[in-house]
């Protein structure tokens, strides 16, 4: 081989060497990657003892598999149409992947996945959000790369599945889209958010307003002019109000045809007794609850209390939280589970802004020391462990008050109980699939993958009861009536079909 072909082959090798990626970039895809592998082990793992809840893992995987086996959005939680309790048509996705894998555990990795993917795209929104700083990554990895870690992610994780996880990242995409001049993937993305859930409309209405203020003017495509993106935040603001109105005040009332729902009394207290002037003591109780706003607190403090920086833009976020902390649901009112998430995208959208003046702010510091020593001076490298140091509150928010081991606050009880869930589906192959089954909280998740499921002591006479005798208080249910149906199983008049180490199967009572 002659030294020219040797030249030759080699400048081809080289102008095929694969792209460098940033260490910036870098960082936020390795917690993302970790984020998933801690969440996804932890739930797992406590599916696996049978110590996941029926609210909501079972709740959502009746519908689902529903929807996978063809017949729509219904569950025995509820009269009428799912969509009627909590609009989201995108449960269509998990539902594909039920077709093929109908296991509550389906639930609980797109969850995970989609908690770990709001890390990369957290990243895309703040560097866009930030830029023409060239400190702009970094200052986005630092808040971007441990936020599948945050504590407010943590609580939304314990939660298993909901919603609500499935549209932050798309949510943090469409802002991203937007700042960069990406018109049609703004609504792309923002179409994935609001077929999630009925309250995502306020988050498309957060991010429209960023889009409105900070996106780029008429843009240049070939020889036309694109749409302003600017104006497309405007109208994504108006989408976000009008689609709240019509899904909330039209669209679920129709669809729920008259029926109670679950949620119907998280707020159907304030009028109540008299009105809100008659309950103004307890909404002043409700809306000074000291866990809700330590929780908005930590949300705020992970991301370095940018969000200070532009204290206009944080009152965004004032709405959800005044909102959660008004319900009577004790969870959504300390901001716990999945409810510390509606907040996180406007102190995402508050940070990105307070980051731009902090960066902004900085390089003004640079160019006045650079006049006073010198041009060669004052470097750039300096500045990216300062940068990066904005990580620190973060991790120490999520280590103090993060709700999953091993951090300082978990309860290690739930997640290192003996595997239990294999033992469970293979006691439970012996139950017809076409007969109403009342079973323990502990294991609804693995056995909702049918038609008719009901929680103790709910059901009638011609259901089958399946037991749990380790079963454990979910904290939602009434133990005491639980522990009563139990004991009064043998003189019911049902036969003990089977008992299988911690299950019992009864058979409905014979008339």
């Amino acid at each position: 081989m002659t030294d020219a072909t040797l030249a030759g082959s080699r400048a081809a090798i080289r102008t095929l060497r694969l792209p460098s990626i940033s260490v910036p970039t870098l960082l936020s895809l390795s917690g993302a990657i970790l984020g998933f592998g801690w969440l996804a082990s932890l739930l797992l793992r406590r599916a696996d003892g049978l110590a996941t809840r029926a609210y909501d893992q079972a709740f959502f995987q009746q519908v689902v598999w529903n929807v996978s086996e063809g017949n729509g959005f219904v569950s025995s939680f509820n009269d009428g149409s799912f969509l009627g309790v909590h609009f989201s048509p995108l449960l269509v996705v998990p539902a594909l992947v039920e077709m093929v894998w109908a296991d509550a555990r389906v639930l609980s990795l797109f969850h995970v996945l989609a908690l770990a993917a709001a890390g990369p795209a957290a990243f895309l929104f703040l560097r866009a959000a930030c830029r023409p700083s060239p400190w702009a990554p970094w200052l986005a990895a630092a808040i971007a790369a441990p936020l599948p870690i945050w504590s407010a992610i943590q609580e939304a994780g314990r939660a298993d599945f909901h919603t609500e996880s499935l549209a932050l990242p798309f949510a943090l995409l469409a802002g991203w889209a937007g700042l960069r001049g990406r018109t049609w993937l703004v609504f792309a993305f923002a179409g994935v958010v609001l077929l999630a859930k009925e309250d995502q409309g306020y988050t498309i209405l957060a991010v429209g307003a960023l889009i409105a203020a900070r996106g780029p003017g008429r843009l240049r495509d070939g020889r036309r002019h694109a749409p302003g993106v600017r104006s497309a935040g405007l109208l994504l603001m108006v989408v976000g109000i009008f689609w709240t109105l019509a899904v909330f005040g039209v669209l679920m009332p129709l669809l729920r045809g008259g029926a109670s729902i679950e949620t119907g009394w998280y707020y159907s207290w304030i009028i109540e007794g008299g009105g809100p002037l008659a309950n103004a003591d307890r909404i002043i109780e409700q809306l000074t609850n000291g866990a809700g706003w330590m929780a908005a607190a930590g949300l705020l403090l992970s991301t370095a209390a940018l969000p200070l920086l532009r204290p206009a833009w944080l009152l965004f976020a004032l709405p959800p939280v005044l909102a959660s902390l008004l319900s009577a649901n004790v969870a959504q009112a300390g901001l716990t589970l999945h409810y510390t998430l509606l907040p996180m995208v406007p102190i995402l959208v508050a940070a990105a802004l307070g980051g731009r003046s902090l960066l902004a702010w900085s390089a003004r510091r640079f160019r006045r020391s650079r006049r006073r020593v010198g041009a060669g001076v004052v470097g750039r490298r300096p500045m990216a462990p300062v940068l990066l140091a904005l990580a620190v509150p973060a991790i120490g928010v999520a280590w103090i008050g993060g709700g999953l081991p091993p951090t300082m606050r978990a309860e290690h009880s739930q997640w290192d109980r003996p595997p239990a869930h294999d033992e469970l589906l293979r006691f439970a192959e012996q139950i017809p699939g076409e007969v109403v089954l009342i079973v323990d909280d502990s294991i609804a998740p693995p056995l909702a993958s049918r038609a008719d499921l009901l929680l103790i002591p709910n059901g009638a006479l011609d259901a089958w009861v399946l037991l749990d005798r380790e079963a454990r208080d979910p904290g939602y249910l009434s133990w005491e009536r639980r522990n009563g149906y139990v004991h009064e199983l043998p003189e019911s008049g049902r036969l003990q079909i089977a008992r299988e180490g911690r299950f019992e199967l009864w058979g409905p009572i014979d008339e």
